[in-house]
């Protein structure tokens, strides 16, 4: 009877050890896969969406160029997906962001030779910030018709506005998308698809002209991806006298000077489109 007992004992303590070593494998296994797995999913979520982002500023920056060549006052709409999706069963790896329109942090100022009077062009700017906590942050920025990629203290044209040269050594051309943002419309962040509405309130017909133009001034946030549409636009063209230099003495802004030993300078030719634009449901105007 003794003998018996003893073995049912046993039995018992093999039991609880089998199911406690169980726990701890699958605790084990959990941890692994928190700590070495979910990370690397999570950046490949992020990594993902932020390619989705660059899709959809795309779209944005080819609606805005299509209303702006039109001159049509029909509201269009581009969506914008914040954040990323969480990792299903984890409950983890979801990401935020936000979209905002920026009030004036873009100034265009052109300058002309002998005279003192400037000519300034504001715009808002349309900016979608991500949250990510695995991948590295990134930023999409539309301003002034320029498509840019910012990320830490670096940024990088992703789209050219439409800046070029028509005749070199005569005419730039330059069309100016002058965002404007509506009060209570301008800021949203969190996760989930939002839409950018955007309608042409005005757009001159005929470009305006500036002649003997010395320098351009573009303050922004952004002069490293100014600096590469001027350069881009120019830099097969210099010859016939004139060439072009770049001052980046400043950190918030960048200036590219044009000289001629002949004392001639380029005409720029101007256009300013006004677009109106807010974020979030329910269009408002």
């Amino acid at each position: 009877m003794k003998n018996k007992r003893i073995k049912k004992s046993d039995e018992a303590v093999v039991g609880i050890v089998v199911t406690v070593l169980l726990i701890g494998l699958i605790l084990a296994v959990l941890v692994m896969v928190n700590t070495v797995y979910v990370p690397q999913w999570t950046e490949g979520n992020e990594a993902a969406h932020m390619e989705e982002i660059s899709n959809q500023f795309t779209q944005l920056k080819y609606a805005l160029d299509l209303q702006s060549i039109a001159n049509d006052s029909t509201t269009m709409s581009t969506s914008v997906v914040l954040g990323s999706r969480e990792i299903p069963f984890f409950n983890s790896g979801r990401t935020y962001g936000s979209l905002q329109i920026e009030d004036n942090n873009c100034n265009i100022i052109v300058n002309r030779n002998g005279t003192s009077t400037s000519y300034s062009y504001l715009s808002d700017s349309i900016k979608y910030s991500s949250g990510n906590s695995r991948f590295v942050d990134q930023s999409y920025v539309y301003q002034a018709g320029a498509l840019i990629l910012s990320q830490l203290e670096s940024s990088i044209v992703y789209g050219m506005p439409s800046f070029f040269v028509t005749v070199w050594g005569e005419n730039m051309s330059f069309t100016i998308v002058n965002i404007s943002g509506i009060s209570g419309k301008t800021f949203v962040s969190g996760y989930g698809t939002y839409p950018i509405y955007t309608k042409c309130i005005n757009s001159e017909h005929t470009y305006n002209v500036i002649n003997n133009v010395t320098n351009i001034t573009v303050v922004t946030e952004y002069p490293n991806a100014w600096k590469m549409i001027f350069n881009n636009s120019l830099v097969s063209y210099t010859y016939n006298g004139i060439d072009f230099s770049f001052d980046e003495s400043y950190s918030d802004r960048i200036i590219v000077e044009f000289s001629d030993s002949e004392g001639d300078y380029f005409n720029l030719l101007i256009k300013e489109v006004e677009i109106s634009a807010q974020i979030a449901f329910g269009l408002v105007g």
